[in-house]
């Protein structure tokens, strides 16, 4: 009977217990994910590097940017909806980061287009200074089409010529590239970029960068 009624108490216990444990583990996950300076975003792939020319037609390297966060988009300057309104909201973001110091020497942002002949250097200024780009901390590169193209598959980005001035290409084209050349995040561009989302992804990844 002894035994019996300290088995019965044990059961009593025991879940309660568990159920502790459980909650405990979990609030110190989630308090150690919050600490300054830990970064929740995993890396997706090395960010691939490769060579092509900015707009006075030097060859420059992906990996010229190593030690920033790089926002590397994907675009071109005569797509009628997607490219564009990713282009504005980067412009927003430039502002913000320009506010606390940190556009051109600890962020960067990159555009590259995949449409080299009606994208020509003087196309891509104008196009700047429509968007508001600040040349000291955002690069616009051109190369070869069919090498633009092969850069871009190789960020899991596909295009396609349509042969009418226009380009179909997956809206996923906008990547997060933290100071060692790793790829952290792919974005959807567009409506569905999330500036906030944005700024709290590199905000974690400059902390990363700190430690």
């Amino acid at each position: 009977m002894a035994s019996d009624s300290v088995k019965r108490q044990s059961g009593k216990y025991f879940f309660p217990v568990v159920l502790l444990t459980v909650v405990v583990g979990l609030a110190g996950y989630f308090i150690f994910r919050s600490l300054p300076g830990e970064s929740a975003l995993p890396v997706v792939k090395p960010a691939p590097d490769f060579e092509i020319e900015n707009l006075d037609g030097q060859t420059v390297k992906a990996s010229q940017n190593k030690g920033k966060i790089v926002l590397l988009e994907f675009m071109f300057t005569s797509c009628p909806d997607i490219c564009p309104l990713t282009t504005y909201k980067m412009s927003k973001l430039q502002e913000q980061f320009k506010e606390k110091g940190l556009f051109g020497d600890r962020v960067r942002f990159v555009s590259i287009t995949f449409d080299p002949e009606q994208d020509t250097p003087e196309v891509l200024r104008k196009y700047a200074q429509r968007m508001n780009i600040d040349f000291s901390g955002w690069d616009l590169w051109r190369g070869e089409e069919k090498q633009t193209i092969e850069i871009a598959s190789k960020y899991g980005v596909t295009v396609q010529n349509m042969g009418d001035g226009q380009f179909v290409h997956t809206v996923t084209s906008l990547n997060l590239i933290d100071a060692d050349q790793r790829i952290r995040k792919v974005y959807k561009m567009g409506d569905e970029m999330d500036n906030e989302e944005i700024i709290a992804d590199i905000a974690s990844l400059l902390s990363e960068s700190e430690r």
